[in-house]
């Protein structure tokens, strides 16, 4: 009994084989008819893609020679210093984090874009003439012989871009990967080239650096002026002598805001600029749309062959 099962078993799977053979065999010249287009579409959509180029570091935090004087000062005067407006270490966060969410805020980014003068190409240039070492730009958008802006402008927006509007495209070049556990920051920076890339982002991580650095050497000038004034106020020896000793440890941060250039990133690998593209993979492209068509064109074939079914012989 369980052979002749096996046996019923055996034929149905040759007869399904043997139909399912048939259809395509009857369907072969669309399917290879789509597969074909599908390919040549695929290969052409690659073709207009322009190469991008990655340029990438990785940094570690800077060691901040300061805050270990600070953080031992938080224990015995935690209190003062957060009644001077300054902190002293405990409870500081993670810088990395926060730097991360700056460095992709709106105020940074759209700061950075008018500081450095990139619109045109931000949204105007679409490729990299490599014989030449210059940008392509889209004519339709931006008229690269009389520097003018030429597009259509979108609904709300006028012809000249608003950092606005490039936030979104600045955004969308910036990959960050971070290692906490580590300590590492891996940062990215994507454009139509190679050149463009590592200056773009050699520009970013400098002024991240410059704001950090000017954020802290401004709360400490702020905090000393404070101290001081509470200094005049007391005639208690006691409180005078804690007053100087965070004063001191507030200089010292004005002084490393002052020769630090690497004040909150340090470079732990140089930016290089990358001689190889990084995208499109145009062979992957095409390899996905001729099996997009196959598929495609084998369930149409099952619909037609449905509707329309091969008579036995």
């Amino acid at each position: 009994m369980a052979h002749e099962l096996l046996d019923l078993e055996n034929s149905s799977d040759i007869v399904s084989f043997t139909k399912l053979y048939r259809m395509v065999w009857r369907m072969k010249w669309f399917i290879i008819l789509v597969t074909v287009l599908f390919t040549f579409i695929a290969a052409y959509l690659a073709l207009q893609k322009p190469n991008v180029y990655t340029a990438k570091s990785i940094y570690v935090p800077a060691q901040n020679d300061s805050s270990g004087g600070l953080s031992q000062l938080a224990g015995q005067f935690g209190g003062l210093a957060s009644m001077a407006g300054i902190n002293i270490g405990g409870g500081k966060g993670d810088n990395n984090a926060i730097a991360i969410e700056l460095l992709k805020s709106r105020s940074f980014l759209q700061g950075f874009i008018s500081k450095h003068k990139i619109l045109p190409q931000l949204l105007a240039a679409k490729s990299w003439n490599k014989a030449t070492n210059s940008l392509i730009y889209d004519e339709q958008i931006y008229n690269s012989k009389t520097h003018k802006w030429v597009r259509s402008a979108p609904q709300g927006f006028k012809i000249i871009p608003s950092t606005w509007e490039a936030y979104d495209k600045m955004l969308s070049l910036i990959k960050i990967e971070y290692k906490k556990k580590k300590g590492m920051i891996i940062i990215s920076l994507i454009t139509v080239s190679p050149h463009l890339s590592a200056k773009w982002l050699a520009w970013l991580i400098e002024d991240l650096n410059t704001y950090w650095r000017e954020k802290d050497k401004k709360q400490a000038e702020e905090s000393i002026k404070y101290l001081q004034q509470q200094v005049r106020l007391t005639n208690i020896a006691e409180m005078q002598q804690i007053f100087y000793t965070i004063i001191a440890e507030q200089t010292k941060q004005v002084l490393l805001t002052e020769v630090s250039k690497e004040y909150l990133f340090k470079t732990l690998t140089p930016i290089v600029t990358p001689e190889q593209k990084s995208a499109p993979s145009r062979a992957l492209i095409t390899i996905v749309g001729a099996f997009l068509g196959g598929l495609f064109s084998l369930l149409l074939s099952f619909i037609y062959v449905s509707i329309y079914p091969v008579k036995d012989d």
